[in-house]
């Protein structure tokens, strides 16, 4: 269960609920508030007429994120294979430079988010595996990209470092400890970045409600998400302590 749980946080400074405006001041923050809201059909309309406006790095994150959001409440097949094509899509483009791999390790988180909703715990470790070696080749690198980029590089970066730690059977080594990591997604949840910021929120509240066992702390944030994002169903009840087992 531990090994699982562990895993499970890859998938994954203000606490009072907030409101934002529903309607974002560009392309991809529209998407994305229509993706958590739960509005998949209007957010794969709008993601396709905005193709050319959006940033490839973007336009790639916010494809993973809305089909995995599309299987992950529904679990059926035909929403399986179109995640599955699209991850097997992003994994033949060129990784030469540094935002291709930067890419290339949001794919396979979002891999192995998958392989770890369908129990397929082989397959997430080794894919784990990759993860970690897509990290030590970038971290290696000098890394120069836009500001908003690094952001969201760094989010997942810290946790990927918060799950080697959690994991008792990782043989990585740990130069962080969990408070500080813990400490560092907090400052993201107050991030002006609004994708960067809501990620924070919604990780957190993975990893106290599943991790470190307070699930008070993690209702606070899922009730940040609620507040965000009234039209999502499972944010409502994650923010009243239901649905602790998505």
């Amino acid at each position: 269960m531990l090994f699982r749980l562990t895993l499970s946080v890859l998938l994954l400074v203000s606490f009072l609920p907030e409101a934002f405006p529903a309607n974002r001041d560009s392309a991809a923050d529209r998407i994305f508030s229509l993706i958590y809201n739960q509005q998949f059909t209007e957010a794969e309309k709008m993601i396709e007429a905005s193709r050319k406006e959006i940033d490839q790095f973007y336009f790639s994150v916010l494809q993973l994120d809305l089909y995995w959001w599309k299987y992950s409440l529904s679990r059926n097949k035909p929403d399986a294979e179109k995640l599955n094509v699209l991850l097997d899509q992003l994994a033949e483009t060129p990784e030469n430079t540094t935002t291709g791999k930067i890419s290339e390790l949001i794919r396979l988180s979002y891999k192995m988010r998958y392989e770890v909703k369908r129990k397929n715990y082989v397959n997430a470790f080794f894919v784990r595996s990759d993860v970690q070696k897509q990290l030590e080749v970038l971290q290696k690198e000098k890394i120069a990209i836009p500001a908003e980029q690094q952001k969201l590089f760094e989010l997942y970066v810290i946790l990927i470092q918060y799950s080697e730690i959690a994991n008792p059977f990782s043989f990585s080594k740990k130069t962080e400890n969990k408070a500080d990591l813990i400490m560092k997604l907090n400052l993201y949840c107050a991030d002006e970045d609004f994708i960067v910021s809501t990620l924070a929120h919604y990780f957190l509240g993975r990893i106290y409600t599943k991790i470190e066992k307070q699930p008070e702390k993690g209702r606070v944030h899922f009730q940040v998400l609620s507040g965000r994002f009234p039209q999502n169903g499972l944010f409502a009840d994650l923010a009243k302590g239901l649905a602790v087992d998505f």
